[in-house]
């Protein structure tokens, strides 16, 4: 018997290692050549940390174009080259030492100890966990169902990606930001590893950026040089701190006696926790961390500055802002709007020159990523006509919460006009619960930088502006084009690293300066007391999220707590998970990269099928996936046909897949036993010779699949 969370740790653990080809030897050749912060006299650990943030700023650009316009041979042969480049650099500047654990600093130990934690926790939290024949998947794979078989379309289409989930016709390409599949796609191609071992790995190198960010920008743009190590560790130790999201999630979950699988649901319109964000969309992250290498870089520029240092912050802040883009269109979205305010205000400030490298910066960053964004204004990207997946990016809309307002609504509160004039203080109620810790952060920090305003250095005034542009788009905007507001969810990570930056000197200063004019700079007892207590709600809040995304499967399979059918369909789904990634991986390896394969769209648990199948599929849901591609009129024209064939066993006697399947170019048709056709023993499940078959799945080839 094959043990499948053995199998995804290794998946996942070599994943890791191989990622290092593509996000380490790009950025540490780009510091370098552009000697970018005196990249070349930098320490070692600080030129690692520059390397990764720089790799993640550069590499999703580079694998892209490269891959678009020659192949992934060209694309693998690049990078491979870039090590061989970074290893004969680090032999040039190898200078022997004498080894001594004694003379690594605490600090050092303490980074090692949170990276090995965070390794810890990306494989407990991901890996599917095997406990006989009943398999449990993290409530996170309802995501990354749809995130893996991107990175199976980017390996197997290239660039751009085909959509996987819609195969009426011809397969549009996808419609969607797409660089971070692709740069998942390199070490699967490579190393022939997981598409799903390497999506779980990029998750592991996004906190790994996002950490090397957080030192970078305390010393060389806030300007911290005093306790820098120490102020690096509670920065990367204050990515485990979240909101007071545990006592409305408690409330909640006690009023409707219901166990949400995932803290941040209680708000409709969420503030993600840190770690929420890495496990769930590692993508935004990644784009939050080359803007702020972006904006690391373009920030050095002043009226003083020469030709040449100026030309490499062009093209080095270009990369990072094309790859933003890339990977997140909604932080990018709001890194722009900010970028736009800012650039006007330098205008006004007649800094002639720096207005200039803006403008510079961000021409080439549009002609870099006009690729993608002539794909997504193309028809391509529809299919055989205009699509009705996608719905508006953003528009104008007064951020809410839904629970808060069935509560205003069950008090009696039916005025629609009182209603709406109510969103106000809900979202500021709503803000001050999920930012908490960070809520108090921002009032302390307003209160010490009003204090100084006309003595405002330029990077806080970057800050501020950062944050109230941030702030405002999320309050007065939405997006809807996936069913959730991604924008608000995704663009406030903007926001939410300016807080985490003005945290670090506000925790240092409190609670490890021994010098107490500057402890009680930022308040008296009161005040570290109440921070205390928010930041053990917070890390609280953030442990219990983690030990509720994993345990909710066990425990909805055990009745311990109500389950949904939504996620997990018909009881003993453990048993059944079991099966089904059984019979997929058969299904798998038994058919060549190119087949067409075809399950229920509208049966509970479909993510499950999408997560296991590494195929190309017709119809994945009762949309097909139309939202990244495709004609979504047409799919609803042919769904009632696709529901037949697995839901009605009396339209399907005697019935003859091989002209349906020839048809709709279907290789491999499944069944599983959810599926009412299963039922029908003279049904085409049970009277065709079968390619994979067990308890939970019965898979048929039809058309012409056996060529």
């Amino acid at each position: 018997m094959q043990n499948f969370t053995v199998a995804d740790l290794l998946q996942s653990t070599l994943a890791i290692f191989s990622f290092a080809v593509f996000l380490f030897p790009s950025g540490y050749l780009l510091g370098l050549a552009s000697d970018l912060f005196g990249f070349r006299r930098r320490s070692s650990a600080e030129k690692i940390l520059f390397s990764v943030i720089f790799s993640i700023a550069s590499t999703p650009i580079l694998a892209v174009l490269l891959t678009r316009f020659l192949s992934y041979t060209w694309t693998l042969a690049f990078f491979l080259l870039l090590v061989v480049v970074s290893v004969a650099a680090l032999i040039r500047e190898f200078r022997p030492k004498p080894l001594s654990l004694s003379r690594i600093a605490g600090s050092t130990w303490l980074m090692l100890a949170l990276i090995l934690l965070w390794f810890v926790v990306v494989q407990l939290s991901l890996d599917d966990l095997q406990i006989g024949h009943r398999l449990y998947v993290s409530c996170l794979t309802y995501d990354h169902s749809v995130r893996v078989p991107f990175v199976e379309a980017a390996a197997r289409s290239g660039v751009p990606p085909l959509n996987p989930f819609y195969g009426l016709g011809k397969v549009p390409i996808l419609r969607y930001y797409y660089y971070w599949y692709v740069v998942c796609a390199l070490p699967m191609r490579l190393f022939g590893l997981s598409a799903r071992g390497c999506f779980n790995a990029s998750i592991f190198w996004s906190g790994l950026g996002l950490a090397s960010a957080i030192p970078l920008f305390l010393k060389h743009f806030l300007g911290e040089k005093e306790d820098l190590r120490r102020k690096s560790v509670i920065g990367v130790a204050l990515l485990a701190i979240t909101g007071l999201d545990l006592l409305p999630y408690a409330a909640v979950c006690a009023h409707y006696r219901l166990f949400l699988p995932d803290m941040e649901w209680w708000d409709s319109n969420q503030v993600a926790s840190w770690l929420g964000s890495l496990l769930w969309v590692p993508h935004h992250v990644a784009s939050m961390t080359a803007c702020i290498a972006g904006l690391l870089v373009i920030s050095t520029i002043d009226e003083e500055t020469s030709t040449r240092p100026m030309l490499w912050v062009i093209v080095v802040s270009a990369l990072a802002f094309a790859s933003a883009a890339g990977l997140s269109a909604y932080v990018m979205f709001t890194f722009a709007v900010f970028g736009i305010v800012w650039a006007l205000y330098v205008l006004l400030q007649r800094q002639f020159k720096v207005f200039a490298c803006y403008v510079a910066s961000a021409t080439l960053s549009l002609l870099l990523s006009w690729p993608l964004l002539s794909d997504l204004l193309s028809r391509q990207a529809s299919g055989d006509s205009a699509s009705e997946g996608g719905f508006k990016f953003a528009f104008f809309a007064i951020r809410d919460n839904d629970y808060a307002m069935r509560v205003l609504t069950h008090w009696g509160l039916q005025n629609p006009f009182l209603l709406n004039l109510a969103k106000l203080p809900v979202m500021v109620l709503t803000y001050a619960l999920e930012f908490g810790f960070f809520a108090i952060v921002v009032s302390l920090t307003a209160r010490r930088d009003w204090r100084d305003r006309l003595q405002l250095s330029r990077q806080r005034r970057i800050m501020w502006t950062m944050f109230a542009v941030s702030m405002v788009i999320m309050s007065i905007m939405k997006s809807n084009s996936s069913g959730v507001n991604d924008l608000g969810f995704r663009g406030m990570l903007v926001a939410q690293f300016v807080l985490l930056m003005w945290a670090v000197p506000i925790i240092h200063d409190s609670f490890f300066q021994r010098d107490i004019a500057k402890q009680i700079h930022f308040g008296g007892k009161w005040i570290r007391g109440v921070m205390v207590v928010t930041l053990a709600i917070g890390a609280a809040g953030t442990a219990w999220q983690l030990i509720a995304l994993r345990a909710y499967a066990p425990l909805a399979d055990a009745g311990r707590v109500e389950r949904s059918e939504r996620l997990f369909g018909s009881a003993q789904f453990g048993k059944r998970t079991y099966w089904l990634r059984e019979g997929f991986k058969q299904i798998n390896e038994m058919t060549p990269p190119t087949a067409f394969v075809q399950f229920n769209p509208v049966r509970d648990e479909g993510f499950l099928t999408r997560l296991y199948s590494a195929r190309q599929t017709v119809m994945s849901d009762a949309n097909c996936g139309s939202a990244f591609g495709g004609d979504r009129q047409k799919c609803r024209d042919l769904l009632p046909y696709f529901v037949t064939v697995f839901n009605e066993p009396s339209a399907m006697i005697n019935w003859n897949p091989d002209p349906f399947c020839a048809d709709f170019h279907i290789n491999v048709l499944v069944a599983t036993d959810a599926d009412p056709v299963w039922q029908d023993r003279t049904s085409w499940v049970w009277s065709r010779p079968t390619l994979v078959s067990n308890p939970a799945l019965r898979a048929i080839t039809c058309s012409d699949a056996t060529q």
